[in-house]
C-alpha cells in the first residue's frame, strides 16, 4: 500500500522531485481518513491545521471563472489545504466530497516534526513556496500594469 500513496505523493507539485527516501516519510505520517458524500474536507472561513491527499473517490471546489461558478472536481493525487499544514491558515475555499473517499490527513505538528527529522524537506517546501511567490508576485505586477493603463486611459477620456 506504501507504493500507491508514493505514487500520489510524486503526483503534488509541492513534493514533486522529493527522494522516495522523504516521500515514504510523509507517508508514514499520513492517517487514512473517510469522507462520505457531501462532507466537507475543508471548510472556507475556518481555521485548518491538517492537509488532506485525496486517495480514492473525488470532490469538487467551487470557484468562478469568467463570472461563472462551477465546481472544480478533484481526484486522486489532489493535496488539499495544504497550507494548513505548514501554517496557521484560514481557508479560503471549501471542499467537499463528491462521493465517499479516502484521503490521507497530514497534520501540522506532525508535518513539523517530519522536517525537523528531515531539514532537506524542509529546505526542499522553502524552495518550492518560493517559487510559487515569486509567480504571485509577478502576476500582482501584471494585474496592477493593467490596472494603471485602464485608470490612465480613464483619465484620459
Amino acid at each position: 500500500m506504501l507504493d500507491h500513496k508514493i505514487e500520489l505523493l510524486q503526483q503534488v507539485p509541492l513534493f514533486r522531485g522529493l527522494s522516495e527516501e522523504l516521500l515514504e516519510a510523509i507517508a508514514a505520517i499520513g492517517q487514512k481518513t473517510f469522507f462520505e458524500a457531501d462532507a466537507k474536507l475543508i471548510t472556507e472561513g475556518e481555521t485548518g491545521s491538517t492537509a488532506y491527499l485525496i486517495m480514492t473517490g473525488k470532490a469538487g471546489c467551487p470557484r468562478i471563472e469568467a463570472g461563472e461558478l462551477y465546481v472544480e472536481d478533484l481526484w486522486p493525487g489532489t493535496l488539499v489545504g495544504e497550507l494548513g499544514m505548514l501554517v496557521e491558515t484560514v481557508h479560503s475555499v471549501s471542499v467537499t466530497a463528491q462521493e465517499r473517499l479516502r484521503a490521507l490527513a497530514f497534520s501540522r505538528d506532525a508535518f513539523r516534526a517530519t522536517m525537523e527529522k528531515h531539514p532537506e524537506l524542509a529546505e526542499h517546501i522553502s524552495e518550492k513556496l518560493l517559487v510559487r511567490l515569486h509567480g504571485l508576485a509577478a502576476e500582482i505586477r501584471r494585474v496592477d500594469g493593467k490596472l494603471a493603463e485602464i485608470e490612465k486611459s480613464e483619465q484620459a477620456a
